[in-house]
């Protein structure tokens, strides 16, 4: 009889330690040893066998184990039958789904792009990186193998770039990462409809005809623009700076209206300076220039209106 299993460690988080603490299940109830569930994945020259070393450190609870090493102990430990291999390869994929997600969690701070806000092949990089998290971040060389396994390979390098947001992937290399990374049947089939889209707005634009334009929402510094406007709209909703009741363009118009009032109040209560030098008094030349000055424009100003009237004179009273 081996040495009894330390209890899982309280630190850990907590989907992990239900995941340890379900492959533990299995073992007890199965009555083996790590050893004899080693034997039951296969003989060890098949892809399939896990040494007991490595299924124990996977019921240990200090790190995620992979997910084949987790589906392994799952079919080793209990009965061969086929449905109850099921139930429990299900129930140990679901955990361990939950304590990926749980592993990720800290990388997916904030929330990730809607499909249809995913508009150019960075975009779409940044989405894919955020399903690779979420399925427990498996290695560029466990996603070629997936991939290989799975029909069509997508060698490391390859991953890395469609990932990085620098090259489109075509679709069948995205339907073998999606297939790697978990995601649904039903959820692959959006993922190219967006696929599609890129595609489809990466081509140039046709000719104008004579007369007609051309639309300029399948340019990618407008679909750049976009995102920036939609990811903006976001913080600002967020932050509560968007009422509730009002679009991006009301929240637009009344930043605008602000603006206006502010700056017909600043030119409103605008303080002007007084020249310099107005207070101080003046000397007895400069009085007697200005009175010669002023006599002299009254002078002139009498005779243009004089020259004005029919009479040659003006009336006090006019």
């Amino acid at each position: 009889m081996g040495r009894p299993a330390k209890p899982v460690d309280a630190s850990a988080r907590p989907r992990l330690r239900f995941l340890a603490a379900y492959l533990r299940q299995l073992k007890d109830d199965a009555h083996a040893t790590y050893a004899t569930l080693s034997e039951r994945t296969g003989p060890t020259d098949t892809p399939g066998y896990r040494g007991a070393s490595t299924l124990s450190q996977a019921a240990r609870g200090t790190h995620l184990p992979p997910l084949k090493t987790v589906l392994a102990y799952a079919r080793a430990a209990g009965d061969p039958d086929n449905r109850a291999v099921r139930q429990r390869e299900a129930t140990a994929r679901k955990l361990w789904k939950a304590a990926a997600i749980e592993k990720a969690r800290p990388q997916l701070a904030g929330r990730g792009l809607r499909s249809r806000q995913i508009r150019t092949q960075a975009s779409l990089g940044q989405a894919l990186t955020r399903l690779r998290l979420r399925a427990g971040q498996p290695s560029y060389s466990a996603i070629e193998r997936a991939t290989d396994a799975d029909g069509h390979r997508v060698p490391r390098s390859t991953a890395h770039l469609i990932l990085g947001g620098d090259i489109l992937p075509s679709r069948e290399q995205l339907a073998a990462l999606l297939k790697a990374f978990d995601v649904t049947a039903a959820a692959a089939v959006e993922w190219q409809a967006v696929l599609d889209r890129i595609e489809h707005r990466l081509q140039p634009p046709a000719l104008p005809m004579r007369g007609g334009y051309t639309c300029a929402d399948g340019d990618p510094v407008v679909q750049e623009y976009l995102e920036r406007r939609e990811r903006d709209e976001e913080i600002k909703r967020r932050t509560g700076q968007i009422h509730p009741d009002e679009t991006y363009e009301d929240y637009e118009e009344r930043m605008r209206e602000r603006a206006y009032r502010e700056a017909a109040d600043d030119w409103l209560h605008e303080d002007y300076d007084e020249p310099e030098g107005d207070d101080e008094p003046e000397d007895e030349a400069e009085r007697q220039a200005r009175a010669t000055e002023q006599a002299a424009f009254r002078a002139q100003l009498k005779a243009m209106v004089e020259r004005a009237t029919p009479t040659g004179q003006v009336a006090d009273d006019a």
